[in-house]
């Protein structure tokens, strides 16, 4: 019967360490003791649960967490501002039509009014 007298009281003490851990924390976090730091608290708590077969840490295998971790990721795809674009000042008025163009053409001749396609390797 002295062992049963044991296993009795180690109950009782186990519950009573995890009822006095869970009301801790419980004002802790309700903001009652502002000053007292709840870990130390919290690591007896989990002891205490512990020993009765309670997990009280969260499972690191979980599909469905990882699941939910990947829905609420966000790709953010930057595009560089594009460079600016430099344009010449229209012509004056009062030059001729026949000027401009020949003035157009000069450039095709320069090179300046086509795209150079771009080369391999850069």
């Amino acid at each position: 019967m002295d062992k049963k007298k044991e296993n009795a009281l180690g109950q009782v003490i186990r519950i009573a360490i995890l009822g006095w851990s869970a009301a801790l924390l419980t004002a802790s976090y309700a903001g009652a003791l502002s000053k007292m730091d709840p870990t130390f608290i919290a690591t007896v708590f989990t002891a205490s649960a512990a020993t009765f077969g309670i997990n009280t840490m969260k499972k690191g295998g979980d599909d469905e967490d990882e699941k939910k971790e990947e829905e609420k990721t966000e790709t953010v795809v930057e595009t560089p501002a594009p460079e600016p674009v430099w344009e010449e000042p229209a012509p004056a008025r009062d030059t001729s039509l026949e000027e401009r163009v020949e003035a157009l053409e000069t450039k095709v001749e320069d090179g300046e009014g086509f795209v150079q396609p771009r080369t391999g390797g850069v």
